[in-house]
């Protein structure tokens, strides 16, 4: 079946909003050069990046901690990675139960008038879909294993979401809040039973 293109979602999903207070953007004031880095690791509880420990890892997705450019350690418990860290990004290392990982360099926008949508594949399926049923058109399309894609729409919406391959639904998550200026991450993992996945809002270790 073909679904509307991402400028269709955009167009879409402007009716489909509710009353959010604007908090604005919520990072802090940080050093212009420096970089973003977390970890989207399910089942964990603690990681530390660079020196700082984050722990209450919500979902298996931590905050992301401000990091100078260049090289840095992220320490896991079940298994160490060094990261080249350039400046001004945002990365999210991805490690699945397995210990298999994936260095992914996020489009974070933080734009005062959208909010960012990224979907984590960390399921062995390759080209999966985030599609949004209100809108009837697929926001993020052909995710491969081990991959994500960000995107930036309007905000504020709450909405619900799919996770698909082709018509298949994997998994969905009801009720997802999008704020201005701030973000969510939509992560899908594999199950015994099937799939799962978990919409966790992203933030940031002050």
């Amino acid at each position: 079946m073909k679904y509307p293109t991402l400028a269709a979602v955009a167009f879409a999903l402007a009716p489909v909003t509710s009353a959010f207070a604007d908090d604005g953007l919520y990072e802090d004031v940080f050093d212009p050069s420096s970089s973003f880095v977390r970890v989207v690791a399910p089942g964990q509880t603690v990681v530390s990046i660079d020196g700082n420990t984050v722990r209450d890892i919500e979902g298996g997705v931590s905050r992301y901690v401000n990091v100078m450019p260049g090289d840095i350690d992220v320490v896991l418990p079940n298994g160490n990675v060094e990261m080249a860290v350039s400046a001004s990004t945002h990365y999210t290392l991805i490690m699945t139960a397995d210990g298999e990982t994936s260095i992914i360099t996020d489009d974070i926008a933080n734009s005062p008038a959208k909010a960012d949508v990224s979907l984590y594949n960390l399921s062995m399926t390759d080209g999966v879909d985030l599609y949004v049923p209100a809108a009837n058109a697929v926001a993020i399309a052909d995710l491969a294993s081990l991959q994500s894609q960000t995107i930036a729409v309007r905000a504020p919406l709450t909405l619900d979401l799919e996770v698909r391959s082709g018509d298949e639904v994997l998994s969905s998550v009801a009720q997802v809040e999008l704020e201005r200026g701030a973000g969510v991450s939509i992560v899908l993992i594999s199950t015994d039973e099937g799939y799962s996945a978990v919409a966790i809002p992203n933030s940031y270790l002050n």
